[in-house]
């Protein structure tokens, strides 16, 4: 399979948003979790009928990439597999772009803060399970997010249940217990979603996947979102709720101790 940094203009991804992509983060370490990446990427594939890199295609040309283009880590890679152009005999390719990571130190420690958001999500679209090109629903509602002075924005679905952020999983914490909306909310299958699960069970702390409600998010004791380049992110305000986020390293916070499990996750990952 090819890689580049340019499209043809006949390609369903140029033509129709026709693709997937997956963001990873590249560290000193190297590539984080980059099985991961590549399992939802194989998945989502299948389910639209392209024909992905196998994994060891797919390092090969990460680690190639990262070769010809060294910088300051970190920074997002993002990798892109195209629809291609079948009745054209045009191949799916795989494209390759690199930016800085958006997220600050004082994030970290401070939190974000999160809008509601005035439209639902469709838990009933297949695009819900895929890391779709066709990004434009999510776009416009972070721009919504934004307009409001908030980082991020949070959808509920259709049936009004928690669903996600337009570009993060949401977890919160409740009486030392971990909540996430499970998938048949309509969130995306995150990878680092999935990392914080089964970090939270080898921590022996408490997980349950479900459908909450707004007012469970408000009566919860921490809130946090996750996604491949934020990891873990405090959430400090969320419409007129204001939470207390614990300084990074406290140990009688459930999310910090999260934090720094998945920091030394992440050093044991390349």
């Amino acid at each position: 399979m090819n890689s580049s940094t340019t499209l043809l203009a006949n390609d369903r991804l140029a033509l129709f948003g026709f693709g997937l992509f997956e963001t990873l983060l590249i560290t000193d370490y190297g590539p984080l979790f980059a099985d991961l990446h590549w399992q939802r990427l194989h998945r989502g594939a299948q389910i639209l009928g392209l024909v992905p890199p196998d994994q060891q295609e797919w390092l090969q040309h990460i680690q190639a990439f990262m070769e010809q283009t060294p910088g300051t880590t970190p920074y997002a890679l993002r990798i892109t597999l195209s629809g291609g152009a079948p009745l054209a005999g045009l191949p799916s390719q795989l494209l390759f772009q690199r930016r800085s990571v958006p997220y600050t130190p004082a994030q970290y420690t401070a939190g974000i803060q999160l809008h509601l958001l005035t439209s639902p999500r469709n838990e009933h679209s297949p695009l819900c399970t895929l890391k779709s090109t066709n990004y434009l629903e999510n776009i416009l509602a972070k721009e919504e997010a934004a307009l409001h002075g908030c980082e991020e924005g949070l959808w509920l679905n259709t049936q009004g249940y928690l669903a996600e952020g337009t570009m993060s999983n949401l977890f919160f914490l409740k009486n030392g217990a971990l909540f996430t909306p499970s998938l048949s909310s309509g969130c995306l299958p995150g990878t680092r979603r999935q990392l914080i699960l089964e970090l939270a069970r080898a921590l022996q702390i408490p997980t349950h996947e479900g459908l909450y409600t707004f007012s469970d998010l408000l009566s919860s004791d921490e809130i946090f979102m996750t996604n491949a380049l934020m990891g873990i992110m405090p959430v400090r305000k969320i419409q007129n709720l204001t939470l207390t986020v614990s300084p990074p390293g406290s140990l009688n916070s459930a999310m910090r101790c999260l934090e720094l499990g998945y920091a030394k996750l992440s050093r044991g990952n390349s």
